[in-house]
């Protein structure tokens, strides 16, 4: 089943209000230290915390964490950053858009100069999932909308190129192999809890001491033996209540005992991607706020596709995500990953740079 039939199914979804999802926010005050804000993630098993600074309103994540060299003496302001708001007005297409475009697991609610709620990716896929549930589309393959060939590390290697790898690729999930076989996932949550003082976060001693040391230890140490995996020709649906039953953030996908792709919230709310009206089904999700730029973006890559076709007649759709990789003060900085479906195989391309239109020329 093509997954443009999914795409459809997701209508009425789109443009529900995204309050009805909504729940009490985690939430930190700007002066609260590192430690505090992971061991308020830890206690409320969050990704991301918020805190209001006047008028507007920031974010700190995991992922922000594992980047400070210091957790004891770093300003929670050097690492959060100020993101985009919702309110009663928005929907969970919105919610979606955002949330992938910047990388987020949550958002706030943010009205009268108040947080007064969040919706998450998680309460996003569960509706995801009962929409998948109550339609025509539960044959559609979990391996349609999965990420190929993630990174993965060795059990032997050190926590400190796991932290590295998700730092630089901004990535949560790393499935360990040992002798090509899957033996556990590590994630950032893993690393950051490695990062407090063991009993902060009612970790065993590893008799380790300095912050430094205790990330200098083999990935076998810390890694998660209990993964969540699917068969590559398992269903979608079947994927989505895995990792909704488990309470897990991601599903890996196998066949036989090799690791094809994963499956995170990233890869299931991209299902609530805008679709551009074209013979051939083309959608895209992260589209900037800046209408400008998103609508140069739709255009430019609208045409690609089109030119696309007249060379490979057989190509059935095209998906593009974008997301922010950097931001310096007014001036962002994009990743783009671009896939190209045809009836034999998959084509992905991704490319990073400052000007979003020039990066579809």
């Amino acid at each position: 089943m093509l997954i443009s039939d999914l795409y459809e199914s997701m209508n009425e979804l789109r443009h529900t209000p995204a309050y009805n999802l909504v729940e009490a926010a985690v939430v930190a005050e700007d002066i609260d230290s590192i430690s505090k804000i992971i061991g308020i993630l830890v206690e409320r098993n969050s990704y991301e915390v918020f805190a209001q600074l006047s008028e507007k309103v920031m974010v700190i994540n995991v992922r922000d964490i594992l980047g400070a060299r210091n957790i004891g003496q770093t300003n929670p302001s050097k690492i959060g950053k100020i993101i985009p708001t919702l309110n009663s007005e928005n929907t969970i297409s919105d919610a979606a858009r955002i949330m992938s475009l910047y990388r987020m697991r949550s958002l706030p609610f943010f009205e009268k100069n108040e947080i007064i709620g969040q919706i998450t990716a998680k309460k996003i896929v569960e509706a995801i999932r009962d929409v998948i549930l109550a339609s025509s589309t539960q044959k559609t393959n979990a391996s349609d909308i999965m990420t190929p060939n993630p990174i993965v590390v060795s059990e032997s290697d050190k926590v400190t190129l796991a932290q590295s790898i998700m730092k630089r690729r901004r990535i949560d999930h790393l499935p360990v192999l040992k002798d090509s076989r899957l033996v556990g996932m590590i994630s950032s949550k893993d690393i950051m809890e490695l990062m407090l003082q063991p009993e902060s976060v009612g970790r065993k001693s590893l008799g380790i001491d300095n912050t430094q040391d205790r990330l200098d230890i083999a990935i076998r140490g810390i890694l998660d033996k209990n993964v969540l995996t699917a068969e590559i020709n398992d269903s979608l649906l079947s994927a989505i209540d895995l990792i909704v039953s488990q309470n897990s953030t991601y599903c890996l996908i196998k066949a036989a005992d090799e690791v094809q792709g994963i499956i995170t919230y990233r890869d299931i709310i991209n299902l609530l991607g805008e679709k551009v009206e074209e013979e051939i089904p083309i959608f895209i999700i992260g589209l900037p706020d800046d209408p400008l730029d998103s609508e140069l973006a739709k255009s430019k890559f609208t045409n690609l596709v089109r030119l696309l076709k007249k060379a490979y007649p057989n190509l059935e759709e095209a998906r593009c995500r974008i997301k922010i990789r950097q931001v310096q003060g007014a001036r962002k900085r994009y990743e783009v990953d671009a896939s190209i479906i045809t009836t034999q195989s998959v084509a992905s391309y991704v490319t990073v740079g400052w000007d979003l239109p020039k990066m579809f020329d």
